[in-house]
């Protein structure tokens, strides 16, 4: 089961732990108030998600034997105006390089965003997520 825990440090910043002693520095947006040596709630929020569905297709992508040389992942998000100011669109975009083949491919992040990355189904209740992919075949292609 899951488990961190977050102790306040007296300005706009929250230290959070987790059960290894793994620390990440949460704070305030600058425009209400934090002194930008954080990272926001919201953006950690978008982070785990990539995290969940980038392990996952790196840990199938070796299974099934792919070469994969370099992985990128950028996230954005849309929050709406109203108060819960909550995300209504995710965009990933997956950027892999190596020896892939794209089928299989294919079918790895479709399944990670549609059923095997927990983040993902979690947030899909409350925002539409979608996603898109590059492969990039040669080492010098950018």
């Amino acid at each position: 089961m899951p488990k961190v825990s977050l102790v306040w440090n007296g300005e706009l910043k929250l230290i959070g732990r987790d059960t290894l002693g793994h620390e990440v520095i949460l704070e305030a947006h600058k425009k209400y108030g934090g002194t930008g040596t954080g990272i926001t709630p919201m953006d950690l929020l978008l982070m785990a998600l990539g995290g969940c569905a980038g392990l996952e297709i790196v840990t199938m992508l070796k299974s099934r034997n792919q070469k994969l040389l370099a992985f990128d992942i950028d996230i954005e998000g849309l929050v709406r105006e109203e108060i819960p100011k909550i995300l209504t669109k995710i965009y990933i975009k997956f950027t892999l390089r190596g020896e892939l083949d794209d089928e299989v491919v294919d079918r790895i992040i479709n399944l990670t965003m549609s059923k095997l990355c927990p983040i993902a189904a979690m947030l899909s209740q409350l925002s539409e997520i979608k996603w898109s992919y590059e492969i990039i075949k040669r080492e010098n292609e950018v």
